[in-house]
């Protein structure tokens, strides 16, 4: 069936409106309201990935060495290998005469022992022939001004500047843990360790829903330079911050304040493993995205949160056919959906994602001017960082309006102040959520 034929019949027939005209605000704080949405989240199961693709992803299993690196004993500079006893007491007055019997080059075999006064010509990660124990930097000799001999003028590299075999990884070590977040550091050990297929968990799917007559997108912008509409900021912002954050967002495009489209675009989102619906999520007449979840089946968890911006988020389970599909509904707002999604989308997929740590980084910091936040609530306000350590300190990116988006771009953290503080003044500190490292 076509869109418009389904939205018709769908606007057919009533709306079961009893649960949503019934629901109060459920007003809960903003660890408790997060705290409900993580009980609901599994690591989706594992799979293989290339070493090349897998940079973002969470380890599924413990990767474990069965390799001993280095394979040997090695030199950690371009010098000459000796034993240490053979130039103790080196010095300029009185420099140590040793025979070079030989070079050794990365790649190439030990050879045979080093004995007394011997010296053995060795290069930058060349294995270390067996009876020396010392690598002599080439700048503490003569560089062998007679040929077959050098001279050694310090006696400081004694028993320096060999790398023991299996001192980076040994058989049976514990090298990168379920959970850990692969970086492109993870992918260097993994390639050390031979790891060529690596198991991971598979991201989450998160289908975007954004709703609202008034939303263009930039197919029709020129609506927006006439005045007779907003660009749609939210759609194209959260699939970033999905992917951003380790999922595969599906954008399922703008909705208009129809019951029936609404509800068609609702059940495209069906094989996704979380939908997030950005508008439509007060009170108001024209906000049909909680009547249009009610009749599909909706389970309510919560609606309204003690936070500004974002206060009437929601979250609940729609089902799928066996399934329950986890459903955030954030405020239409970008700063709103921007916030919402950080405090509590984000966490729920990095979680879905199996990674070990599902919150962003926080700090401490110093505001550079007095704040006010008369309300109960707990405020997250959008600001930049400046200095390091103790030094640092925040500022804000703008006014704070949540239907701005212009400060987001210069968002580099979220300041967390909590509903029993009212005010704070110039030089206090504050915590303050990472958004992108300063």
């Amino acid at each position: 069936m076509a869109e418009g034929a389904l939205g018709r019949a769908h606007a057919s027939v009533p709306l079961v409106t009893r649960s949503f005209e019934s629901r109060t605000a459920d007003w809960l704080g903003v660890d408790e309201a997060l705290e409900r949405i993580m009980l609901g989240a599994e690591a989706l199961p594992s799979q293989q990935m290339s070493l090349e693709a897998c940079v973002g992803a969470a380890l599924a299993e413990d990767v474990v060495s069965d390799v001993t690196l280095p394979p040997w004993d090695n030199s950690a500079m371009d010098g000459y290998a000796v034993r240490s006893q053979d130039i103790q007491g080196a010095s300029a007055d009185a420099p140590v005469d040793l025979r070079v019997t030989r070079q050794v080059r990365a790649g190439d075999p030990p050879g045979d022992e080093v004995s007394n006064r011997e010296a053995v010509r060795i290069m930058t990660g060349a294995p270390v022939p067996p009876g020396a124990d010392s690598v002599v930097r080439v700048e503490d000799t003569d560089a062998e001004g007679e040929a077959g001999r050098v001279l050694v003028r310090n006696d400081r590299d004694a028993g320096q500047n060999v790398r023991p075999a299996g001192q980076d990884m040994r058989p049976g070590e514990l090298l990168l843990a379920r959970g850990h977040t692969i970086s492109a550091g993870s992918v260097g050990v993994l390639a050390a360790a031979g790891v060529r297929r690596v198991p991971v968990h598979r991201p989450a799917t998160v289908a975007v829903l954004t709703t609202g007559d008034e939303l263009r997108g930039p197919e029709a912008f020129e609506d927006v330079k006439k005045g007779l509409g907003v660009p749609d900021s939210n759609g194209p912002m959260l699939a970033a911050m999905i992917a951003e954050g380790g999922g595969q967002p599906e954008l399922l495009g703008i909705a208009g304040d129809d019951p029936g489209v609404l509800a068609s675009r609702v059940e495209q989102a069906a094989d996704a493993d979380v939908l997030v619906t950005i508008g439509g999520a007060s009170m108001g007449e024209a906000d049909l995205v909680k009547r249009v979840l009610d009749e599909l089946g909706y389970e309510h968890d919560f609606w309204r949160v003690r936070m500004r911006p974002g206060s009437p988020v929601g979250f609940g389970w729609l089902p799928r056919g066996g399934r329950r599909q986890p459903v955030f509904s954030l405020p239409g707002n970008p700063a709103s959906a921007f916030v919402t999604f950080e405090v509590f989308v984000r966490p729920f997929l990095r979680r879905l994602g199996g990674h070990t740590r599902t919150r962003r980084r926080e700090i401490v910091c110093r505001i550079e001017t007095p704040l006010r936040t008369p309300a109960a609530l707990t405020y997250f306000l959008r600001v930049g960082i400046q200095g390091s350590g103790a030094e640092a300190t925040v500022t804000l990116t703008g006014s704070q309006g949540s239907g701005l988006v212009s400060g987001l771009a210069r968002t580099e953290g979220l300041t967390i102040i909590r509903e029993t503080v009212s005010e704070l003044s110039e030089g206090d500190q504050v915590d303050v959520m990472l958004i992108r490292e300063p």
